[in-house]
C-alpha cells in the first residue's frame, strides 16, 4: 500500500512546486499595476530626482553621440563624443563652460581657415565660458539641465506592453515596450522608487542608462590656465552654431552640428559635437 501511494504523492509534490515557481514570476505589487499607472509614477519619480548619471548612445539626424553626463539641478559635468570630436561640458549654476579638441573650433564646411586654426590651438582642451545669449549656449545646455531633460525624455509611442523583468546595472527592473520596441522602451526600477533605469526612443535610435539617482557630486568653475576668456581672441568670422529644429518644429536640446551661417568677432565652437 505504501509503495503504491508513494509515486502519486511525489507527482503531487512536483506539481505543487511547479505551480509555485510559475506563480512567483507573475507580476506583484507595483509591477502588477497597469502600464499607464507605471509610466505615470515613473515620470513622477524622474521629475522629483535631484541628480542622475546618464551614459549611453543617442542617435539623432544620423549622428551618433556617446554621452557620459552627471547632472543635478545646480550643475553638471561630463562629455559628449562623436566620430569627429569630443566635447567636455561643465555647468556651474547658470554658467556653462565648454572644452573641446581642435576639431570643435574648425569650420563646419571643411574649409581651411588659418585664423580659426590658430584659435583652435589656443582653445583646445581649455574651458571656454559660453555667454547665455549665444546660440551655442542653448545647444549645449540641453545636455546639462536636469529638468526638463528628465521631464520630457521618456516618450513611448504605440501600444505599450510589459516585457518581463530585466537586470539593469544590478537593479531589477520591469521592461515596458511600445510596438515591440519600435515605439521605444523604458526599464523601470522595482526598488523603493520607480526610477527609469534605461531608455531607448526606438529602433536604431540609441540607448541611455540612468543611474546614481539623487547622488550629489561636486562642480566648480574652472580657473587659471584651465579657462580661456571667450572674447580674448579675435579671429576672422567663422560659422556659428544654431539651434536644431526637429521635424515637429521644436528646438532640440541636442547638438546636431548643422550650424547656421553667421559671423562672430570671438572664438566659439563651430562643430557642436559633430
Amino acid at each position: 500500500m505504501r509503495r503504491r501511494l508513494r509515486a502519486p504523492v511525489v507527482l503531487v509534490l512536483l506539481l505543487w512546486m511547479f505551480v509555485s515557481a510559475c506563480s512567483s514570476d507573475e507580476p506583484k505589487g507595483f509591477a502588477s499595476e497597469p502600464t499607464a499607472t507605471i509610466l505615470e509614477q515613473t515620470r513622477a519619480a524622474a521629475k522629483a530626482a535631484t541628480a542622475v548619471h546618464i551614459t549611453g548612445t543617442w542617435i539623432t539626424q544620423r549622428v551618433e553621440y556617446q554621452i557620459d553626463m552627471r547632472i543635478k539641478a545646480d550643475g553638471a559635468v561630463g562629455e559628449i563624443v562623436t566620430a569627429d570630436t569630443k566635447i567636455g561640458l561643465l555647468r556651474v549654476g547658470a554658467d556653462l563652460f565648454v572644452r573641446g579638441d581642435e576639431s570643435l573650433y574648425q569650420p563646419n564646411d571643411g574649409r581651411q581657415d588659418p585664423d580659426a586654426a590658430a584659435s583652435a590651438q589656443v582653445l583646445r582642451d581649455k574651458y571656454v565660458k559660453v555667454p547665455s545669449d549665444d546660440p551655442a549656449y542653448a545647444r549645449f545646455a540641453g545636455f546639462t539641465q536636469l529638468h526638463p531633460l528628465l521631464d520630457d525624455l521618456f516618450q513611448l509611442s504605440g501600444t505599450i506592453k510589459k516585457d518581463g523583468r530585466k537586470d539593469v546595472r544590478g537593479v531589477e527592473t520591469l521592461a515596458l515596450v511600445a510596438d515591440s520596441g519600435r515605439g521605444g522602451e523604458v526599464y523601470v526600477s522595482l526598488g523603493a522608487k520607480p526610477f527609469p533605469m534605461r531608455y531607448s526612443p526606438g529602433t536604431n535610435s540609441g540607448r541611455l542608462d540612468l543611474y546614481e539617482y539623487d547622488q550629489d557630486f561636486p562642480v566648480a568653475a574652472p580657473t587659471g590656465d584651465q579657462l580661456v576668456d571667450y572674447g580674448s581672441l579675435n579671429p576672422t568670422p567663422v560659422p556659428s552654431t544654431g539651434t536644431d529644429t526637429d521635424t515637429d518644429g521644436s528646438a532640440s536640446p541636442s547638438p546636431s552640428g548643422t550650424g547656421k551661417s553667421g559671423s562672430s568677432s570671438s572664438p566659439k565652437p563651430t562643430r557642436s559635437a559633430t
